[in-house]
């Protein structure tokens, strides 16, 4: 590969600089993240994701790695992006896999993620026609993640997520994703109950997914696509304050002697109803 800016120390300022965007406290004050993977790599080109940088493994070059950079050269877009091809030690000072595959993606933040206080009522009237679920206080990056991949692989066109969720610019919430991030409209809101109420004020039924006396099958309620469902807290579930404001309680049926599903599986089961 041409073009290319050789690295080798691991106190290199570029490496230096980006090695810190582990910590999502960089992440927020420079606007980047981490992509890593020849396959993410491609994904986010083919996205027109804007980078940065990108920093590929001296002596680990893979056809996708070289097919996407090749790509990229000739995308006029990515005329100011820095090319670094990068000694061993220095990539694993960056790198937060394992096993990498030879190429880290230094990318600025997505446009189609954003930050709000809450969602007004007028707001949700422009969502109109949009497939939508939302995420109350999920910690996990992999379930976020997860859950992101299956939304886009069943049409959905917006997740709604409390501010309190897991950071989707972490590595394991992009790996979980496999470029889902890149794909579909995410909101983090500070106000979530303004905004499950916004949603109702819309005209959508809200819908808690959750286990109560007061819960009814997924089994008896008759699934609009305008239709949208909350998943809770891994561990403590959805608050009482949420589950208050929406139109009803809804569990998943199983057999008698199974445990509840995890997270992200209960979001998967409930998208593909709604797809």
């Amino acid at each position: 590969m041409q073009d290319l800016t050789y690295i080798s120390s691991r106190n290199n300022p570029y490496v230096q600089k980006y090695a810190k965007l582990s910590d999502k406290k960089y992440r927020e004050s420079d606007k980047l993240f981490l992509i890593e993977g020849a396959k993410l790599f491609e994904e986010a080109v083919d996205a027109g994701v804007a980078f940065e940088s990108v920093l590929l493994l001296n002596g680990k070059e893979n056809e996708i790695i070289s097919r996407t950079y090749h790509k990229m050269k000739e995308i006029k877009e990515y005329g100011g992006v820095n090319f670094f091809l990068l000694s061993e030690s220095a990539f694993s000072k960056i790198s937060t896999e394992k096993s990498p595959d030879g190429v880290i993606c230094v990318a600025k933040y997505l446009d189609n993620l954003k930050f709000y206080n809450k969602i007004e009522s007028n707001d949700a009237k422009k969502f109109q026609g949009e497939k939508i679920m939302l995420l109350c206080s999920l910690r996990d990056s992999g379930n976020v993640g997860t859950i992101v991949r299956s939304a886009v692989a069943f049409g959905f066109d917006r997740i709604i997520l409390s501010s309190d969720s897991a950071d989707p610019y972490n590595s394991r919430s992009m790996r979980a994703a496999m470029g889902a991030f890149f794909k579909i409209k995410i909101d983090f809101v500070n106000d979530f109950s303004s905004t499950v109420a916004a949603l109702m004020d819309s005209g959508r039924r809200v819908f808690c997914a959750e286990f109560r006396d007061c819960a009814k099958s997924l089994d008896d309620i008759a699934v609009t696509k305008d239709d949208c469902f909350i998943i809770g807290n891994e561990g403590h579930g959805i608050p009482a304050e949420i589950s208050k404001k929406c139109t009803a309680s809804v569990y998943i049926p199983m057999a008698p002697n199974s445990e509840s599903l995890n997270a992200a599986i209960a979001a998967s089961v409930l998208l593909f109803v709604q797809r």
